[in-house]
């Protein structure tokens, strides 16, 4: 996953048609939603990739919380690796 991400950067001003934040800590997910909210207020969807396990600052149910309280709401789950699951969310419908 980190070689995959490595050489990963900003190619364009244009707003994607998804977004994807790998979360380690809870500030990495805090500034993941700070940075892409007016985006989500759009409806594009995140996904958060975090570290699968107990041993690890960041779990699932941290994810959904943090992520639940800026209006936004899960949609899917996946596994990406053996290491790492991920978690899609976009905002409520009215």
């Amino acid at each position: 996953m980190k070689d995959a991400l490595a050489g990963a950067k900003e190619v364009s001003d244009r707003k994607g048609d998804l977004i994807l934040a790998r979360v380690d800590k809870p500030a990495d997910l805090s500034k993941a939603l700070e940075k892409s909210a007016d985006q989500l207020k759009s409806r594009t969807p995140i996904w958060f990739i975090y570290h699968k396990g107990p041993r690890h600052p960041l779990n699932e149910n941290q994810v959904r919380e943090t992520a639940f309280a800026t209006g936004i709401v899960d949609a899917k789950i996946a596994a990406v690796s053996s290491e790492f699951s991920a978690l899609r969310f976009v905002k409520r419908r009215s």
